[in-house]
């Protein structure tokens, strides 16, 4: 009656998830194929028989929507005729170097550009600098001289556009132009341009965005600038300002200018609604596309040209956002929640199979190894590797990924040091191994890291998992009441199937989510390679230059190098193997050292599957954002936005049922990792703090099993409270993880290097270098102590907490007399 009434309850929780997720997830934003023929058609014909910009503007807009067929060949035709036609000629320039089947030929059209820009004699220089911003030109390494010298002058057209130019190929926090804007841009048209660089560049710190806001709403009515400060500000509003009284203030204004008679106003209008991806205003855009509100009564040459521009623009907004705004299908949606009943149930039927806290805890001890491994590949290799490890290859390039190479020094270390001294000790928290060798006070302290490691580490696995992934899969705004809710919704199914099932279910469900994690990467590969026509062609010749350049050598105050990553993947792997207790927990799980070995090495094994397919992941998707630049909102790049690019994907690149199954990997991922989380973190409390400060010193097995459950769901509702505030910190997604959930791997394995290598070792010893490893840890990671890059984290702290600990317990020792060592402890205790 219990497991019924139990059951009840968990489907109920499924329904009510089932409909919020509905709820929120629904949009109406279908383009009708009438109306999408009627835009190509558009784009087309104005390309082919409008003037000259008119026709610049509607060619760039076939090529941000994929429609590049006639482009390249159309302006051949424009570059013979009008070659030396100023200011035209930059026009035609741009558009062949953005449709040019080749880098060679787009770098010939780039170089005509940029000998313009330095030609201080001829009247378009202006037109080039503009181009060369647009085109993502870095002028500041190409024209450096000419760059400087302008950049020191007037504040005239030809300075805004080289300042805005000038930011090109860099890494880009902020914007110039807004301070530009608001301490001394006076004339009309250079303050119009720079309104406009502003706008589409975007990176508005949101910190300045009151002072952007306020700036729009304060420029004069008369002013040509207002409306592109009013979009700026509207485009690059962040959520919480989108509530704001001048957000709506701003909104009223823009969209006021719908019968505007200048089509500047009514561009800009279609822009910003294609950017925000609003189809509740699409009868706007309709309107537009086919001239029903047409500019003025009097049709001459100069109004049929101006309504062109408008209806290119429409059609543009159209298509743009028919792309770019995706939903996830009925079929997408019930492959993911059944997905999530699905583990709810597996959890309901192994918890019949739990008769004490050993089953629970550890599923008996003699769990099958492969079956282990997967649990501790899909446990170590979280959702924060499935999306992070995509982001990093885009944005830094394959050095990372090196470090597959020491997987065999690895195993060699971890099997043959590390695994037999632990399953001498049967024990079911790894941390009574340094209670046995050190005493009471560093097995606390090893607690205390563990716990704060692996909190740490739930609360960025559920912050991004919700905040990368499932806000731009699954269609919800960007909002904190919904990141909260879906954030509840993660962690509220993985405690079900947790406390239900323990270990068993956890490892069972492990295997099952490492299956769709691995399948849902090699199908985003053979789909991206099935659309390029072979499975190489999305691979690079060369290496790109927003990777930067790749060095070979060790050296602390590099971010990346062939060294670093592979003595940053030695001392990880080695590190989170000999001292945190999910890998220990699944080591002891099994009969004996050489199935917890084949454990291990089933493991790495399949690690080095994932990464390998995440690497590749990662290139394919960079690949498919670099033929596909529509697919990107406004002010995002592949460099800029590498992190998005593979959930964006999901929506934009698979067909129906398959997105489904790639989110559902998404969160299966994510889940795994809780679950395990959730499992061993209330094991270490169980064992080692409630066990040792409880009056009850043998409370009935019974309970034992329940009080670790209800740990689970506590552990569960804090590391969800923790979750919101990982979002305060800098950096990249694999930035991010580096500095929070590697902070403590170190420091915690300094502890296990002392308590089970260094027969000297003390208690105040190994404390010392414990504490001097995690102020390593935290220096190094939030104030870059002495130039060590972020990502040499974990090898300073090892190296620093073992050299302090060895030196201050052989003193400890040697010199103060303490005889209570790591060595005769050992032999006290356990009788060697």
């Amino acid at each position: 009656m219990r497991h019924s009434i139990r059951i009840i309850a968990y489907l109920s929780f499924l329904l009510i998830t089932s409909m919020v997720l509905f709820s929120c997830g629904e949009k109406n934003n279908m383009l009708s194929e009438e109306d999408k023929n009627l835009s190509y058609e558009v784009l087309d014909r104005v390309m082919q028989e409008e003037e000259q910009w008119v026709k610049v503007h509607a060619a760039e807009y076939k090529l941000q929507v994929g429609l590049p067929e006639g482009v390249y060949d159309t302006f051949l035709k424009q570059l013979a005729l009008y070659e030396n036609q100023a200011p035209y000629r930059i026009g035609i320039w741009r558009v062949l170097a953005k449709s040019a089947p080749t880098e060679a030929e787009r770098q010939q059209y780039i170089d005509k550009i940029i000998a313009v820009f330095n030609d201080t004699e001829v009247s378009d220089r202006i037109h080039a600098a503009e181009t060369l911003a647009k085109l993502g030109v870095p002028v500041s390494t190409l024209a450096k001289a000419t760059t400087d010298k302008i950049l020191k002058g007037e504040k005239g057209s030809l300075w805004v556009y080289t300042l805005w130019a000038s930011m090109q190929g860099k890494e880009k926090s902020n914007n110039p132009m807004l301070e530009a804007l608001m301490s001394g841009i006076e004339d009309e048209i250079p303050r119009l341009q720079a309104a406009y660089a502003l706008k589409m560049e975007g990176n508005i710190p949101q910190e300045r965005w009151e002072s952007l806001a306020t700036m729009a709403l304060d420029e004069p009515s008369s002013s040509i600038a207002k409306i592109h400060l009013l979009t700026a500000a509207y485009y690059w509003a962040g959520p919480e300002h989108q509530k704001s009284e001048s957000y709506k203030k701003i909104e009223d204004l823009i969209f006021a200018l719908q019968q505007s008679d200048n089509k500047g106003d009514r561009m800009a209008l279609a822009l910003t609604i294609a950017h925000k991806g609003d189809w509740s205003h699409q009868s706007i855009l309709l309107e537009y596309l086919r001239n029903d509100n047409p500019i003025g009564t009097e049709i001459n040459a100069e109004t049929k040209a101006s309504n062109a521009d408008v209806m290119a623009t429409a059609a543009f907004a159209l298509l743009h956002m028919e792309q770019t705004t995706h939903q996830l299908s009925t079929i997408d949606w019930a492959i993911v929640l059944i997905y999530m009943l699905g583990m709810m149930v597996i959890g309901y039927i192994f918890s019949k199979k739990n008769k004490n806290e050993k089953d629970f805890l550890l599923g008996g001890g003699k769990m099958n190894p492969i079956a282990v491994g997967l649990s501790l590949f899909a446990t170590l290799l979280s959702s924060l590797s499935y999306l992070s490890y995509p982001g990093e290859m885009i944005k830094y390039g394959p050095v990372i990924f090196s470090g597959v190479l020491a997987f065999p020094l690895i195993y060699y270390i971890v099997g043959w040091f590390l695994i037999p001294r632990f399953m001498k000790l049967k024990v079911t928290s790894a941390y009574e191994i340094l209670e046995i060798n050190l005493g009471v006070s560093i097995r606390l302290l090893a607690t205390f890291l563990f716990l704060s490691l692996r909190f740490l580490w739930m609360g960025t696995i559920i912050f991004i998992t919700v905040n990368t992934a499932i806000i731009s899969i699954f269609g919800f705004e960007d909002t904190t009441s919904n990141i909260l809710w879906i954030s509840i919704i993660l962690i509220g199914v993985t405690i079900i199937y947790t406390t239900m099932g323990g270990l068993k279910a956890v490892v069972f469900t492990d295997v099952i989510q490492s299956c769709v994690l691995l399948g849902g990467a090699l199908l985003t590969i053979v789909l991206i390679s099935v659309y390029f026509g072979s499975a190489t062609s999305w691979i690079p010749t060369h290496w790109l230059d927003h990777w930067g350049e790749y060095k070979w050598g060790i050296d602390a105050r590099e971010r990346l190098s062939i060294g670093n990553a592979l003595l940053m993947t030695v001392i990880w792997y080695v590190a989170s193997s000999g001292s945190d207790q999910m890998s220990i927990q699944r080591f002891l799980a099994t009969e004996n050292i050489q199935t917890a070995r084949k454990t291990f090495a089933v493991s790495l094994i399949t690690s080095f599957v994932a990464q390998f397919l995440l690497g590749l992941v990662g290139l394919a998707v960079l690949a498919y954002f670099l033929d596909n630049p529509q697919f990107l909102a406004a002010g995002e790049s592949v460099s800029t936005h590498a992190d998005i690019l593979f959930p964006k994907f999901i929506l934009v690149g698979l067909p129906i049922g398959i997105s489904g199954l790639v989110a559902a990997g998404i969160l299966a991922a994510a889940m795994s990792s809780l679950s395990s989380g959730l499992s061993a973190t209330s094991s270490v409390i169980s064992e080692d703090l409630f066990k040792r400060f409880s009056r009850k010193s043998k409370p009935e097995k019974v309970d034992q099993l329940k009080r670790i459950r209800i740990l689970s769901l506590f552990v569960g509702i804090f590391t969800l409270a923790l979750s919101l505030l990982i979002s305060r910190v800098e950096g990249n997604l694999f930035d991010v993880v580096v500095k929070v959930v590697n902070l403590f791997v170190s420091p915690l394995f300094v502890l296990f290097f002392m308590a089970l290598f260094i027969p000297f070792a003390t208690a105040r010893g190994v404390l010392i270098g414990g504490l001097i490893s995690i102020a390593m840890a935290i220096a190094v990671a939030f104030f870059k102590f002495l130039g060590i890059e972020v990502l040499f984290i974990t090898p300073a702290s090892l190296f620093s907490g073992i050299v302090a600990g060895v030196v201050f317990s052989y003193i400890d020792h040697k010199f103060l007399g303490n005889q209570e060592t790591m060595q005769k402890r050992s032999e006290k205790i356990i009788g060697k």
